[in-house]
Parts: structure tokens; sequence; C-alpha cells
């Protein structure tokens, strides 16, 4: 059997210098506003999916107390709303204010423009096995994430 800890070594180390490129190109598309990545991922799940506060938080693995904050501060900076949800009185729904919209489409159109750049750059070659190993490795995050939260087979196994 081969050793594939390589990989896993890869693996982090394409993820750390990923986010760290991200982390300094956000100052850059957006000087005028001081936001956190994880305010960035927030504003996204809100614009794409409408996520909850709870679903949020249980995508980005923080505690709900924490997405409260990072709500509470792109509240204050006028990027996101809280309002009534329209089904339920008891939830909040989340909505990005016309700001926050353009912030996280204008973050997320940079980071799309700068890694379609970096791709055209390479070979045909490498970038067919750049496209195959990103399947590969999203199917492999998705198993990951899957195995952390319970199937209904498996509770009632316990």
């Amino acid at each position: 059997m081969t050793d594939r800890s390589d990989d896993v070594r890869l693996l982090f180390s394409a993820i750390t210098h990923y986010r760290r490129w991200q982390m300094h190109l956000i100052p850059m598309v957006v000087p005028d506003v001081e936001i956190s990545f994880q305010q960035l991922n927030v504003l996204y799940l809100v614009r794409t999916s409408g996520a909850s506060m709870a679903e949020m938080a249980r995508m980005l693995g923080v505690a709900p107390t924490v997405i409260t904050g990072l709500v509470d501060r792109l509240e204050a900076r006028g990027l996101i709303r809280r309002e009534p949800h329209p089904s339920d009185r008891r939830r909040i729904h989340l909505v990005l204010t016309e700001r926050g919209t353009e912030i996280s489409t204008q973050v997320e159109e940079a980071i799309s423009s700068r890694i379609r750049a970096q791709v055209a750059l390479l070979s045909e070659t490498d970038q067919s096995h750049l496209h195959e190993g990103l399947g590969v490795f999203e199917r492999l995050a998705i198993t990951l994430e899957a195995s952390i939260y319970p199937t209904p087979a498996d509770e009632d196994a316990s």
C-alpha cells in the first residue's frame, strides 16, 4: 500500500496558502471596509443560500454565539439586517443590505478572476489535471463533511 501522508501535507499546505492569499486580497478589494474572512463567509452564505444563523454555525463549525457576534458587527457596519422571518415569527431572517451584497459579490468576483487568470497560465494538460484533482478533492471534502453528521440509520443504532 502506498503511503499517502504527502497528500495530506499538500492539502494542508494548499489550504493554508489559499487562505493567506485570500486574507491579503480582501483589504485590496474593499479597502474602505474592515471585514474578516468569517464575516465574508456570513455575507456569502446569506447571499447565496439564505442560510439561517443556526445553519451558518453548523456550516462554519463555530458556536452559534460566534455567528451572533459576526452578524452584530456586520449589522453595525450596515452590511446586513435582521428581519422577522416571513413564515415563523420565532425566527430571524438575515438580509444583506445593498452594500453587503456589493461587497460579497465584489470579493467573490475578485477571487474568481485572479484564480481564472492563474489557471489560464497553466498548460492544457495541467488545467485538465487540476480540474480532475479538484473534482476528487470536492468529493473527498463532501464525504468527510458527511461523516460528521449522523445519518438516520446511525441514530437508530444508538
